[in-house]
């Protein structure tokens, strides 16, 4: 195999005649694939869970949450990671290790194997979107990178979305080990294209120093945070406010730590870079909405406007197909016409979808208003997430692995963050409804909830305005721009 730093005389490997780029791509979005679908693959699954191994709800919640967290703690250190291994030995790693946590899973004769089995299943997810995004940004040039991004983009709202439906589906006809047992010829799959078709290493070979002290602020730090968030009701909110202070404070002397380092694990100069600072910011902003707003609607809709489960799904499925079908489509116009004709009207379509949820939804609410409102929220997304690109576009080279690494550690803390603060929102505002009642009925109980949900939705109002000001600050060239 050859090194790229040796006898690479191309910029981008999509310029090489007899390159197997879409193969490549494929192949390295399979393992990205399934890592995201393993998300919400389970979640169906939980209650069967609880009866098969008798254990408690709060114990096969870890089943989800352990799985977000050891992502969310292993994703930081990334950048370091995968300038160690050729492109293909590195893939090799990252599907291999999928597969084995796949197996402990299927096969696992208790629940402390099942979830061991999800942890590796973890371990190997963390690596895969950075994998994969610096595949995409060391094949294809700035201007053809919407289009693929757009792809992408598309993956990442299909798998969550379709991973309910599908375990659901597995789960009553196959049982709950052959959600682990499907995924492995694919995996086999793309082991065998990475070991015929990537014969050429993509990312140069640096080899830079682990430091340890780093990983461990790292992991605990990062995994510290997304763990208070994502369990802020459970812990209440003392505890889950003093681990955030603790989190916050190892990520604190991490980020010093790595200003001092002469190699970091993660190199925070990128933030540098005016153009990727205000993505990460735009994306953090919109994740930190968007993943609220999938949480507290859901809840409307099942607890003030009295729909079924099936219903809710119903409703909340167009705005997931509308965002799949767009990706790809908005992809495309950011090469051709820049980030701001995009995320401009983005933002301001986003902060119409909290005005109009603010002023349309209530107690009886007709399902198909509430159905077309929610749709433009996804639609709002995808046009912000062409921030990614955009940001990602502005680095050097050498940076592209410190760039994504940041890019998909800040995604899901900041969806955690949004959960917690907008559910957390919608309780106050309930309470404070409830405040003025000596004895609530179930009728005043309904319409203090809706109180909550009212809240959120004036909070979604100020994050919009905030997104807002961030997209202002885009242009058209993040190359042209001063650091």
């Amino acid at each position: 195999m050859t090194d790229t730093s040796t006898s690479h005389r191309y910029e981008f490997f999509s310029e090489k005649p007899g390159f197997p780029t879409k193969t490549v791509v494929f192949t390295v979005f399979i393992g990205a694939f399934f890592g995201f679908l393993n998300e919400t693959l389970l979640n169906v699954a939980l209650t069967t869970l609880m009866h098969e191994f008798a254990v408690s709800k709060t114990t096969v919640q870890w089943i989800s949450t352990g799985f977000l967290l050891v992502m969310g703690a292993f994703t930081p250190i990334t950048a370091n990671i995968i300038q160690w291994f050729t492109t293909r030995t590195m893939l090799m790693i990252t599907l291999t290790v999928f597969l084995i946590g796949s197996l402990m899973a299927a096969f696992a004769p208790n629940f402390g194997l099942l979830l061991a089995g999800r942890m590796v299943q973890a371990v190997s997810a963390a690596f895969t979107v950075p994998v994969l995004f610096n595949t995409i940004l060391l094949i294809y040039p700035p201007e053809r990178r919407g289009v693929v991004m757009g792809f992408v983009t598309m993956m990442f709202v299909v798998a969550p979305a379709i991973g309910p439906t599908l375990s659901g589906v597995i789960v009553d006809h196959l049982g709950w080990r052959y959600l682990f047992l499907f995924t492995v010829p694919f995996i086999l799959l793309a082991m065998v294209l990475t070991m015929v078709f990537l014969k050429e290493n993509l990312q140069p070979l640096n080899r830079p120093k682990l430091d340890i002290p780093s990983a461990l602020l790292s992991v605990f730090g990062f995994g510290g945070l997304v763990y208070a968030a994502s369990n802020f009701t459970a812990l209440g909110a003392p505890a889950a406010f003093g681990m955030a202070g603790i989190a916050v404070l190892l990520l604190y002397v991490f980020a010093r730590r790595q200003n001092r380092l002469a190699v970091p694990l993660v190199d925070l100069k990128v933030l540098r870079y005016q153009q990727y600072r205000t993505a990460v910011t735009v994306l953090a902003a919109a994740m930190f909405a968007f993943i609220g707003m999938e949480l507290v609607v859901p809840m409307y809709l099942q607890q003030v406007v009295l729909l079924s489960a099936t219903v809710t799904g119903l409703v909340l499925l167009p705005g997931s197909v509308l965002q799949a079908v767009i990706s790809p489509l908005v992809g495309a116009m950011l090469d051709r016409k820049g980030v701001r004709s995009i995320a401009l009207p983005g933002a301001g379509l986003l902060l119409a979808v909290f005005a109009m949820m603010l002023l349309f939804f209530h107690q009886n609410s007709a399902a198909w208003l509430i159905t077309v409102v929610f749709a433009l929220l996804p639609a709002a997304a995808a046009m912000l997430v062409t921030a990614e690109t955009h940001g990602l576009n502005a680095l050097p080279k050498p940076m592209y692995p410190h760039g994504t690494a940041i890019i998909t550690t800040v995604n899901p803390i900041a969806g955690a963050l949004g959960a917690a603060f907008f559910v957390g929102v919608m309780q106050i505002g309930e309470r404070y409804a409830l405040s003025g009642l000596e004895k609530a009925s179930s009728l005043q109980t309904s319409e203090a909830l809706m109180n909550g949900v009212r809240w959120s939705f004036g909070a979604g109002v100020l994050v919009a305005v905030s997104v807002g000001y961030f997209v202002l600050k885009f242009r058209n060239h993040p190359g042209k721009m001063s650091h």
